[in-house]
């Protein structure tokens, strides 16, 4: 059965203008969707572009008026700050009438969290804050996408919201206001599948490609997608993305095991000392692109000791010193400590 999209009034000339929040959110959705309708490798750069500031634009009314359903000073970054009036503490009438500094992305996820309760996960919140600092790139400086990244992140988002909507703010509607949005929310689901279908065909062509490296593909800092082949160079074949394995490292570090970055011991300099990023050198090669945790597609279950310049995974620690190492037989401690150990 083919979809057909149900008419929109507010696609029909002389309409009246009329988009409250959450039918302003789901039109921006409808957007998304209707921007990334073309055939794959069809969508313009301009489409994507939209797609991008529009998904945000939703992401932030949706989210935001799950806030206000709670209590509507929740939506505020500060209640004694209006925008015209500095001196004058915020009144709802203040609020009303929009003269208001909202909450930052960060700030709105965190309250859904924390004061509201919704089940966010730690992932779900950094692919919403991912997408922030996407659109703020594209609206401030400058986008540049490898193929794949943004249809990706879109994707993500998209799942998101979808279930934020069915699970935590259409229930809160009255069901006149549920029905309104009924079809803009069939074509939404339509068009999700359509680009979660994109990213899956093209990972099933990648599939031949990659069967043969499951040693050393991991999962993309930018696009998220187990298409990354470490090494030197390091190369993504979804995005595509070709990296210095160092920054690959740094990146997959942070962006995918959310790793602190390291800071050294205080010391009395007049400065702060700059942080380090959560790497180790490698026990074979010596390059510091040894990342703690990692995982391959050879073992996506098991966290690895890998190392993004010689692509070695290393799953045995010396038990003195903890530092992974090349066992031989059933050696359990590294060469290091069998040195110093014979020293004694």
């Amino acid at each position: 059965m083919s979809f057909r999209e149900p008419a929109r009034a507010a696609d029909e000339p002389g309409s009246p203008v009329d988009f409250p929040p959450v039918a302003n959110g789901i039109d921006y959705l409808v957007s998304v969707v209707d921007l990334l309708k073309g055939e794959q490798g069809a969508v313009s750069p301009r489409q994507l572009k939209y797609a991008v500031l529009h998904l945000q634009a939703a992401t932030e009314v949706l989210l935001k008026y799950r806030l206000f359903l709670e209590h509507w000073t929740l939506v505020l970054q500060n209640l004694d700050v209006t925008r015209a009036s500095k001196n004058k503490k915020m009144t709802r009438d203040f609020f009303d009438s929009g003269d208001v500094i909202s909450c930052t992305p960060q700030e709105t996820v965190e309250r859904l969290r924390s004061v509201v309760g919704l089940d966010i996960s730690d992932r779900e919140q950094e692919q919403i804050l991912d997408l922030a600092k996407l659109r703020n790139a594209l609206q401030h400086y400058a986008l540049t996408d490898r193929k794949g990244i943004i249809e990706s992140r879109i994707a993500e988002v998209l799942d998101f919201l979808i279930r934020f909507l069915d699970d935590s703010l259409l229930p809160k509607l009255e069901p006149a206001h549920r029905d309104e949005v009924t079809d803009d929310m069939e074509n939404i689901r339509y068009g999700l599948t359509r680009i979660r279908s994109f990213v899956q065909q093209r990972m099933e062509r990648l599939k031949d490609q990659l069967v043969s490296h499951e040693g050393h593909t991991l999962q993309c800092p930018d696009c998220r997608q187990w298409a990354l082949l470490a090494g030197n160079p390091s190369s993504c074949l979804f995005c595509p993305a070709t990296t210095d394995p160092q920054l690959t490292a740094w990146n997959y570090a942070g962006n995918i095991l959310r790793l602190p970055w390291r800071s050294p011991p205080p010391t009395n300099d007049q400065f702060s000392q700059p942080s380090t990023p959560p790497v180790d050198p490698c026990p074979d090669c010596g390059a510091e692109t040894l990342v703690r945790g990692a995982l391959t597609a050879a073992a996506p279950e098991r966290p690895t000791s890998f190392c993004f310049s010689c692509a070695t995974a290393f799953t045995d620690l010396c038990e003195i010193c903890s530092q992974p190492f090349r066992a031989v037989d059933e050696q359990s401690v590294c060469g290091n400590c069998l040195s110093l150990g014979s020293e004694d």
